[in-house]
């Protein structure tokens, strides 16, 4: 029996991709639990149609995440932290922190990210963040920590 996978089935195949599967398991488990579907010429067609559209979607999304990426390569954060008369800060700038300024200078919108940031920053200086983004976009970003005037 041929089928079209609506979604990744484990030792059969991908979303979208056409297999050809044993009669009694394409129709009674594949397609009885809505992850397949039997190719008729209009199936076929329906479903092609889809993944070009999926395919297409994903290209703008991927495009729209290395626009992001150079963004983010670019521009760099400030925080201004209190200092005692040593130069030893009070505070530190978290994972939370970077996010929240991030949203506000407007660099995210609907995009979630993860700010790879081992450890909170306690110390004056500039400093390099990982900003690990969806699939493969991986942005760093230069954050300076200034003693507050």
């Amino acid at each position: 029996m041929k089928i079209i996978l609506l979604q990744d089935v484990r030792g059969v195949g991908k979303k979208y991709e056409m297999k050809e599967v044993a009669d009694g398991y394409g129709r009674n488990f594949l397609v009885a639990k809505g992850l397949a579907k039997a190719v008729t010429p209009e199936t076929q067609k329906q479903v092609m149609a889809q993944k070009a559209r999926m395919e297409k979607e994903g290209a703008e999304f991927k495009k729209r995440l290395g626009e992001l990426a150079r963004n983010i390569n670019t521009h760099h954060l400030e925080f201004h932290l209190r200092t005692d008369s040593k130069g030893s800060v009070f505070g530190s700038v978290t994972k939370e922190m970077i996010l929240k300024a991030m949203r506000e200078h407007e660099w995210l919108r609907t995009e979630r990210v993860e700010v790879q940031l081992p450890h909170p920053i306690k110390e004056i200086g500039d400093h390099e963040v990982a900003v690990r983004l969806k699939q493969e976009f991986t942005a760093k970003l230069k954050v300076i920590v200034r003693p507050q005037p």
